[in-house]
This record gives C-alpha cells, structure tokens and sequence, in this order.
C-alpha cells in the first residue's frame, strides 16, 4: 500500500510511489553574511548626480533617488529573518536528480502536496529576474482555499539551476535551455509522478513549453509569457485594439530595453563579475526590471522586490543565472523561441494575457505556436504576474487545469 513520508508541515506529506524521497530543507542564512551585506550595502556609494540620473520617468533607466530611497529601506526597514521564516514556514525539500551523463545535481523546490488519489501534479517555473518566491503568494493563496485533504493539485515549485538554492550548470561544459527542462523533468519523475502539467513565465516559459514539446508525461502548459518579435506573417493576423496599445511596449522593449539580455548573451562573464561585487549595483540592475516591466497599478512592493534581490546576493545566483540568454539572443531565427516550429505545441495550451508584459503577444499570435484550448485577456498586470496578481493567475490556472481535465488529459472525462 502506498505510503506518504512523514512530514511536519502541512502539504508536506510526499505521495507515495516516489522513486527516491526528497530531504526535508529550511533556509536559514548565516547571521554574518547578512551583516556582511549590510556592511556592504552601507559601504558602497551612489553615483553623484547627473542629467541622466535626475530623470525619474525611467527613460534612462533607474534614478538616483530611488536607489537612494532603496539603500535607506534595504539598511533600516528590510527584514530578511521575516521572509525566510515565511520561506520555511512552507514545505520545502532538496531532491538529488542524476543527469543522463552520470553528474548529480541537488535540486531545491518548495512544494504544497495533496493527499487526494486524483491531484493533478502542476509544476510551475520562475525566470529572470526572479526565484521560486515569485510563486509564494500563491501557494499562500491554496492555503487558505483547500486543506491537505481536498487540494486539487500537486503543486511543485523548483529553483531552477544556477538560480537561488539550486546546484549551478557545470564549469566545463555549455548549458542550455534543454538541459534545465531536462534535469526538471527528471526531478518531477523523481517524485513519483507519471503525468503532470507545466506552467511559466519569463524564462519559465521556455522551460514549460520544452518540456511539454519534449516528454509525453507532461500533458499541457499554461503560459504567461509568450515573447515573439513582430514579423510579416505575424502582423497581418488580426488583433484587438487594447492588444495594438499593449504592442508598443513589445516596441519599446525591441528598441530600448534589451540591452541588459545581449550583455548577459555576450559578456556574461563580465557583469557576473560587476555585479557580485556590491549588493547596491545588483539592486540597480534587477531594479529596473521591476519597475520597467510591472503594471504601475499591481507593482511588487518594495519590500518583495529586496527580498529578491537579498536572496540573489545572500546565494551568489547572478553570474550562474544569466546562461540561457546565450542561446536566446543568439538565436536569429524569425519565431524567437515560442514561434520556432520545433517548439509548437500539439498539447493543450493556455495562455493569460497581461498588458503590462514586457512584451504583451496577441492572442492571434500566441495561437501559432500551440493548440490552444484556454485564453484570458486581463487589464491590468505585467511581467511578475504571480507577484503582481497572484489571485488571478491562480484562477486562471486552475480554469485552464479544468478544461484540461475536461479532454481527458488526466484521465478526465
């Protein structure tokens, strides 16, 4: 008879038949390395004044009185103790996954598990610039909606390698989107499960949708994001007039704010090095991307945007974060990934629409790359959906989930 491992925590009781246990994991950051950042963040200057820093409309990116604000609220008000005790006040496990080639990557995720026979395994996956905090909120969310007993899903969110409490790629080879997607796949069996879901946003994305193309345990994905550049074949599809508004953030992105991604692409050896040497130009340049890229009207609090960014710098994420933007903004091919023809997804897909997204994609757009069986469209929210508006990304999950079941992916009828 199947058993559950014995866990503390509530959600924490692991579905039986799992190939190995996950360890139980709490995080808990040595007292001198928080000084040590402090000590830091204190030390390090900011830039004297400057025509281009005195802008505070974001046109040359982030001004100097937000960063002074930042350092004054990371030093006096932020509290790391408060979010690791909410981090570990979670499920949480690290879980060794062996990759084709024999090397052993020890994988963190946290995860909210069910006791229901029928739970729908849901793994969801964070990106650039963010960690499996993203998804916190709505796993506080499940709690209150479902007890272990009635709590539809398994949900499962790892750190992704190189990211926050996950082992890094390796130092003598390449690593590429395939390898995360991979090595993900591989944890999810790990566990036990034999069919699941896939959702993501950012880079997340990426890995949701390879592994829904690439393994046929995975049953369906649910996307937030859904990057494509604009092209002939593309814009003579039709759109709705909020979408051509939204459009020109897709514009503004092309033209304006990618900079960052072809630094990471083609010298990331040199900002992973700039970057790890004070916590103040880390907040600079992970900074912007919170402020850029979320709907003014749903943006993360200044609190949440410092706990990222602590958990960066208290892990040394940067530098071995940044390696899928070498296959990405190298990639010249016209579809940009999601509309690459070896990435269309023939399972059902889901998409929810932000318009405050980086780059907000037409639904007739999105509708090239996959079958898509599930579509939202939302006023307000941007890139850090799951941050931004975590109770209706859930929502739309769990719609997309029950249309899902509804075509007998899971079973259903």
């Amino acid at each position: 008879m199947a058993t559950e491992q014995k866990q503390g925590k509530p959600y924490g009781g692991v579905p039986g038949g799992a190939k190995q246990q996950p360890e139980s994991f709490e995080l808990h950051i040595d007292k001198q390395k928080i000084q040590d950042m402090k000590t830091l963040i204190r030390l390090s200057p900011i830039a004297k004044e400057t025509y281009e820093n005195l802008h505070t409309d974001g046109r040359f990116g982030v001004n100097r009185e937000w960063m002074l604000d930042m350092k004054k609220y990371w030093l006096e008000a932020f509290d790391w103790h408060k979010h690791e005790d909410h981090i570990n006040s979670l499920p949480n496990f690290k879980q060794e996954v062996t990759d084709d080639d024999g090397r052993t990557f020890n994988i963190h995720f946290a995860a909210l598990f069910s006791k229901k026979k029928d739970a729908i395994p849901i793994a969801l996956f964070h990106g650039w610039p963010g960690s499996f905090l993203e998804f916190l909120p709505i796993m506080d969310l499940l709690q209150k909606k479902y007890t272990p007993e009635d709590l539809p899903y398994h949900i499962i969110i790892p750190s992704l390698p190189g990211y926050g409490l996950s082992d890094q790629p390796p130092l003598d080879k390449d690593w590429r989107i395939e390898d995360t997607a991979r090595i993900m796949h591989k944890l999810i069996l790990s566990l036990g499960i034999t069919s699941y879901m896939t959702q993501g946003g950012d880079i997340g994305s990426f890995i949701a949708r390879t592994i829904a193309v690439l393994y046929p345990e995975c049953k369906a994905v649910h996307l937030n994001f859904m990057w494509m550049p604009p092209s002939t074949s593309k814009t003579s599809l039709p759109t709705t007039n909020a979408e051509n508004k939204s459009l020109q953030r897709l514009h503004d992105f092309i033209n304006t704010g990618s900079s960052y991604g072809l630094t990471h692409a083609f010298r990331p050896s040199t900002i992973g090095l700039a970057l790890s040497a004070s916590p103040l130009a880390l907040l600079a340049w992970i900074g912007e991307k919170f402020l850029e890229w979320s709907d003014p009207s749903t943006r993360p609090s200044i609190d949440t945007i410092l706990a990222d960014i602590t958990l960066y710098w208290l892990t040394d994420s940067f530098p071995t974060s940044i390696y899928t933007y070498r296959q990405d903004y190298t990639n010249t091919e016209e579809g940009y990934f999601h509309g690459l023809e070896k990435y269309k997804v023939e399972k059902p897909m889901g998409y929810s629409y932000f318009p405050y997204e980086l780059g907000p994609i037409p639904r007739s757009w999105a509708e090239t790359t996959g079958r898509m069986v599930w579509f939202e469209e939302h006023g307000s929210g941007g890139h850090f959906a799951a941050l931004e508006r975590p109770e209706v990304l859930l929502r739309d999950v769990e719609g997309f989930v029950g249309v899902v079941v509804k075509e007998g992916a899971f079973g259903g009828s």
